[in-house]
């Protein structure tokens, strides 16, 4: 009796585990994430597009965009709504070295973005295209292609569809990629509306581990908010020193570098040095011998123009008819240009290099530096200024900032803080030459 009851009683114990576990029952495959379609790219990005195109509104106000009244909060929010897409949830972009892009946006009901399509082709000429049993659509005039499934919707510009259709289409439920894990687990900038990320293999030869950038704007500039970590200590510190105070409007060009570099002069094997060192060659600059010598600070302008004195021989006739030499002096209106650097006492085996190199030709008491007008120089023990035009007045600076005009675009580059391996700085430039090279290419 004892035996039964005991046998009963396992039984109906593994009755219940066998209930408990249902080992007949199918397993519920999750279907995959947003993030975890997400494609390996050299640049990711995430942006809250309504969030952005707010803080974008006065600058797509005061230059005037075209088609503004499209990029506003409410007609955004509006539209998405009555296409199926989910704009209040970020959307996820990816970019590569070569120019290719493309974005991940999240569909509530794709059902209506059918409609959305059909707008779109009133405007562009569209193509209906199947590749692996997949349709998609083509505008051939942007290079573009379109996909979607029931929750996303991919648009994509480049060579290289194929792929990238393949690893969003093809992925699973937690296969998101160590790239966006690292990305998405970042805290800098978590509360920027548009923030790009990259831990592009190029960025190593610089010894760069991830760079990471935050768009911000104002009425007349875009703003790359910047954070550069290394992965060694960037041996270079913000210090103060001797800056030009006679800066004008018309200074198109200009820079003030104050950092102190001791341990950087110690460090010739930091791929950042060896990366400088590398670029300098191409050019025939001495760069360990500049670095050696160089004090830390260097303060430049250039822009306008200024009058300066030439002496020149010109032959004349003297009162008996012979030919002779007659120094003369003329003014010329030169390109002015001023600088000041500080050194140390191995600036002069330095300067003999450039010398030698012919990146630097004497004339009597003055000198040219490349392509430059003949310069006036005042030396002191530990510092040089250079000058086309009035001796710079001097007085002391932090600021590490860089003002560069390339292709008609003024760009400012800034260091804000240094610190250990972090590296936070800001990439300004004006807004009106990309807004004024507007086009849309219509059917």
């Amino acid at each position: 009796m004892l035996r039964k009851i005991i046998i009963i009683l396992l039984l109906s114990s593994g009755l219940a585990v066998l209930l408990y576990l249902k080992p007949w029952k199918e397993e519920i495959i999750k279907p995959p994430r947003i993030e975890d379609r997400l494609p390996t790219a050299d640049f990711l990005g995430v942006m809250n597009p309504l969030e952005f195109v707010k803080e974008m509104s006065v600058l797509i106000n005061f230059n005037k965009v075209k088609y503004r009244q499209f990029l506003t909060y409410d007609f955004l929010l509006s539209q998405s709504r009555s296409l199926g897409i989910n704009l209040q949830n970020p959307v996820f972009l990816f970019g590569f070295e070569n120019g290719n892009w493309g974005c991940v946006i999240e569909l509530n009901d794709d059902s209506k973005i059918e409609k959305g399509l059909e707008q779109l082709s009133s405007i562009f000429k569209l193509e209906k295209r199947t590749k692996n049993g997949l349709d998609y659509i083509y505008v051939k005039s942007g290079k573009i292609f379109i996909f979607h499934e029931k929750d996303y919707l991919l648009v994509y510009k480049g060579d290289d569809f194929s792929d990238v259709l393949s690893q969003i289409h093809n992925s699973s439920y937690g296969d998101v990629k160590s790239e966006w894990i690292n990305f998405l687990k970042e805290k800098t900038f978590k509360s920027e509306s548009f923030i790009i990320y990259s831990n592009w293999n190029k960025l190593a030869d610089y010894g760069i581990e991830k760079g990471m950038f935050a768009i911000d704007n104002d009425s007349v500039n875009i703003k790359l908010k910047t954070y550069l970590k290394k992965v060694s200590p960037f041996y270079i510190s913000q210090k103060s020193g001797p800056s030009i105070t006679n800066s004008t409007k018309a200074n198109k060009n200009k820079a003030e570098i104050h950092l102190n570099i001791q341990e950087f002069k110690k460090h010739p094997e930091d791929a950042l040095y060896k990366a400088a060192n590398k670029i300098s060659k191409r050019y025939g600059f001495p760069f360990a011998d500049f670095i050696n010598a160089w004090g830390g600070d260097m303060s430049f302008r250039e822009g306008g123009t200024t009058t300066a004195t030439e002496v020149f021989l010109e032959t004349e006739l003297d009162e008996e008819f012979n030919p002779v030499l007659i120094e003369k002096n003329r003014q010329l209106i030169v390109p002015a240009y001023s600088c000041h650097l500080t050194f140390n006492s191995k600036f002069d085996k330095f300067y003999k290099k450039l010398v030698t190199k012919g990146l630097v030709t004497e004339e009597n008491d003055k000198l040219r530096f490349l392509i430059s007008p003949a310069l006036m120089k005042k030396r002191t023990k530990n510092s040089l200024s250079l000058y086309s035009g009035v001796l710079p007045s001097i007085k002391n600076s932090k600021e590490n900032r860089v003002q560069w005009t390339f292709g008609g675009t003024t760009y400012i580059f800034t260091i804000d803080t240094i610190s250990g391996n972090e590296l936070y700085g800001t990439i300004g430039f004006s807004s009106r030459r990309i807004l004024n090279n507007q086009k849309i290419i219509v059917r």
